[in-house]
């Protein structure tokens, strides 16, 4: 077994992010050009305006702790100098209820567009030829009841009553509704390239490696690598660290073998230079019992 099978990325996005030392730059740079997990989605940000937008500097860190807000923020910034008029999280009310928000309505080119946005990590738990094979690390979350959310619920606000009138509100009459959905899938070590994937699911996917613990330790020893765990504001971009940020495989294993949730690697190699480290592979590290208690959760959730 070696993670290095995994194809992870279009080699391009990884070459020009990894070139990138400023790990804020890096950062956005990924929010721009990531493609879509989901076919229904727009490819990218890049294509969805037909342009890099701008990014500007200085860059302020993350001021959340969840990695969805963040994302928003990075798309918020990107779009701040690429539209006309932007509004961020408008809540749709009905009779005192909340019926839901919109994460963006944006006004470009004398036309509205409604843009919802999301993250999303899912471990492959099956052959990938179901959406439901594709459980979230903390088993909290499934792709099946995600995309059906979206696109029932989330994606429809703006033909609701209620929504129509929020968005003409801020003069957004008829507007063109899109998704920016980007992230990776992780398929079991060993596994190989899936055979039967789900046809909603985009085949250009950032993807990594999902392994047990156990499955973990009798790796053989890979060459010139160290290790990173990813804190999980810093899932989406590969990472590019010095040599006192990263681990060596003995120090990694103990830190792994006191931890009870999945925890996620970058597999680095040294830059030609030397001077750095940079993700060459990702993947996820399970506890052992993880994969029965996924299988669990593919059908229960």
């Amino acid at each position: 077994m070696n993670p290095l099978d995994t194809d992870q990325a279009p080699p391009h996005l990884y070459c020009q992010l990894l070139d990138e030392p400023d790990a804020l730059r890096r950062e956005r740079l990924w929010a721009i050009g990531a493609p879509a997990l989901m076919n229904a989605a727009c490819t990218s940000l890049r294509d969805l305006l037909g342009k890099d937008p701008a990014i500007t500097e200085p860059f302020m860190p993350p001021r959340h702790r969840r990695l969805g807000l963040y994302f928003e923020d990075l798309i918020a910034e990107l779009l701040q100098g690429s539209v006309d008029e932007l509004h961020r999280n408008i809540q749709c009310r009905q009779e005192g209820r909340t019926l839901g928000e919109f994460d963006f309505v944006y006004r470009r080119q004398r036309r509205w567009h409604h843009l919802e946005t999301a993250v999303k990590f899912y471990l492959c738990t099956g052959d990938g030829s179901e959406l439901r094979h594709f459980v979230g690390p903390g088993l909290r979350d499934r792709l099946d009841i995600k995309w059906q959310r979206l696109q029932q619920h989330q994606l429809r606000l703006s033909l609701n009553p209620a929504g129509q009138r929020t968005l003409a509100n801020l003069g957004a009459i008829d507007p063109v509704v899109e998704l920016l959905m980007p992230g990776y899938l992780f398929y079991r070590l060993g596994s190989g390239a899936p055979k039967r994937l789900h046809p909603d699911i985009n085949p250009s996917h950032l993807r990594g490696f999902w392994c047990t613990l156990n499955e973990f330790r009798d790796l053989p020893p890979q060459p010139a690598t160290r290790y990173a765990v990813l804190p999980k504001l810093r899932w989406l971009a590969p990472a590019r660290l010095a040599l006192d940020d990263s681990l060596e495989q003995p120090e990694l294993l103990e830190y792994l073998t006191r931890q009870s949730q999945p925890a996620l690697l970058s597999l680095l190699q040294p830059t030609a230079d030397g001077t750095e480290w940079i993700e060459r592979q990702r993947g996820f590290v399970v506890p052992d019992n993880w994969p029965e208690r996924a299988v669990s959760a593919s059908s229960e959730l």
